[in-house]
């Protein structure tokens, strides 16, 4: 599985990279929002995507991905945002999941395995 993780944290990026590498899956990081707008033209089986990055919203990459490119790609959104209000815009955009930061890597890793798997 070919993953793309979007994450301006360097410490969580490295846990995701390292916890989805030993399930065998591809990682791409992009650090911010312009590196993840770009990466999204790509074909990815699933996305990680935090949603406070540098020069601009997560949710407007879902947004993107969503309404302007019509990618059904997996989208599994990890932040420390727990605001419902948040959560419920973000699974209205189109994402399959939300998991709030702290998180546990091997739960994040069966939740988009089990999300590619149901496309």
């Amino acid at each position: 599985m070919r993953v793309l993780v979007v994450e301006d944290d360097l410490a969580v990026a490295k846990v995701l990279e390292l916890a989805l590498r030993r399930a065998g899956h591809e990682v791409v990081l992009a650090r911010d929002f312009l590196g993840g707008l770009e990466a999204l033209g790509q074909d990815w089986d699933a996305i990680v995507l935090d949603l406070n990055l540098p020069g601009g919203s997560g949710l407007d990459l879902l947004r993107h991905l969503r309404q302007e490119l019509g990618k059904p790609t997996p989208v599994l959104v990890l932040s420390g945002l727990k605001q419902e209000r948040t959560v419920v815009e973000a699974l209205r955009l189109g994402a399959q999941d939300y998991l709030t930061k702290p998180f546990s890597p091997q739960e994040l890793v069966l939740r988009l395995e089990r999300h590619v798997a149901a496309r």
